[in-house]
C-alpha cells in the first residue's frame, strides 16, 4: 500500500503531465474562419440599400468605399438602372456612409447649353465664280480675303450644334458637294467630312464672358487618283483650341484642297 506521500508525489506528476495540453490547447491561435466568426457572429454585420435620387450611383460608391470597415465580407455596390447603393458592413460603419451619402447626393447645379453655329466657306480664285454666303459673315469674308489673298467664298454648308459645359465630344460629319479643278475621275467623287468639338467650358472671369472648346478637330477625306488609275482617299484637316465671345465669329482653321481653301467659322451663343 502507497504511503501518504506517495499518493501526494503520483497526483503532482499527472498535474504536471496534463498541465502543458491544457495550456497548448488554451493558447491555438484563432484561424481566419475563427477570425470571421467573431467579427460577422459577434459583431453582426448589417445591410443597407440607399436610394440614390441626385448623383450617379456609382460615382458615389468610390467616394463611400473607404469609409467602410474593410474586413471580409463587407461592401458597397452599386446598381445604375435602380439607383441605388448597397452595404454591408458594421452599424457604425452604415451610419458614417448613411451621413455621406446624404450630404453628397445633393442637386446638380444646371449647366449653361451653348449652341454652336459651324459655317464651312470654299475659298477659291475662280474668275467665273462668284462668293455665295450668308450676309452675317460679310464682315468676316472681307477679312479672309485680305488675310488670305481668295477672291471668292462660297458657302459649303451650315450646322447647327448643341452641347452643355463640360467634357465630352460633340461630333458631326457630311458630305460636300466639292467639286476638283482636274477634269479627272477623282474630280467625279464627293469629299467626306467630319469635325469634333471637344471639351466645352464658360469662362466668366473677365467682362466679356468667353466660351472655351479645348480642342475642335476638323478633317476632310479628299479624293485622288495615285497610280494607274486608283482612286484613294487622303485625309487633310486641323486641329486647333478656340476661345471665342459669345455672337463672335471666329476663324477656327483652314485646310487646303488642290487650289482651294475650305475655311472653318464658329460662332457660339449660350443659353441658360
Amino acid at each position: 500500500m502507497l504511503s501518504k506521500w506517495n499518493r501526494i508525489l503520483l497526483a503532482f506528476a499527472a498535474a504536471l503531465l496534463i498541465a502543458p495540453a491544457a495550456l497548448a490547447q488554451a493558447q491555438k491561435p484563432k484561424t481566419d474562419d475563427d477570425k470571421d466568426e467573431q467579427y460577422v457572429t459577434t459583431k453582426m454585420f448589417q445591410t443597407r440599400v440607399f436610394e440614390i435620387k441626385n448623383r450617379d450611383p456609382s460615382m458615389l460608391t468610390g467616394v463611400l468605399i473607404p469609409l467602410g470597415s474593410g474586413f471580409k465580407g463587407a461592401m458597397v455596390t452599386s446598381n445604375q438602372e435602380f439607383k441605388t447603393i448597397s452595404v454591408r458592413d458594421f452599424p457604425e460603419n452604415i451610419a458614417v456612409i448613411e451621413e455621406a451619402i446624404r450630404r453628397l447626393d445633393t442637386p446638380v447645379a444646371s449647366r449653361p447649353s451653348v449652341e454652336f453655329r459651324v459655317h464651312l466657306l470654299v475659298a477659291s480664285n475662280d474668275e467665273a465664280g462668284a462668293s455665295h454666303y450668308p450676309a452675317e459673315l460679310s464682315d468676316t469674308v472681307k477679312q479672309l480675303q485680305s488675310s488670305l489673298g481668295y477672291k471668292n467664298f462660297n458657302l459649303m454648308g451650315s450646322q447647327v450644334v448643341r452641347s452643355k459645359e463640360g467634357r465630352g465630344d460633340i461630333y458631326n460629319k457630311g458630305v460636300a458637294d466639292f467639286r476638283l479643278p482636274s477634269d479627272s475621275p477623282a474630280s467625279k467623287n464627293p469629299i467626306f467630312y467630319n469635325y469634333t468639338l471637344r471639351s466645352v467650358s464658360l469662362d466668366n472671369a473677365g467682362a466679356q464672358p468667353r466660351v472655351q472648346v479645348e480642342e475642335f478637330y476638323m478633317e476632310m477625306k479628299v479624293p485622288l487618283i495615285i497610280g494607274s488609275n486608283n482612286l484613294n482617299y487622303e485625309s487633310v484637316g486641323f486641329k486647333n483650341p478656340v476661345s471665342l465671345r459669345e455672337g463672335e465669329k471666329v476663324v477656327v482653321g483652314t485646310t487646303t484642297i488642290a487650289d482651294k481653301s475650305v475655311v472653318v467659322v464658329l460662332s457660339a451663343t449660350t443659353m441658360k
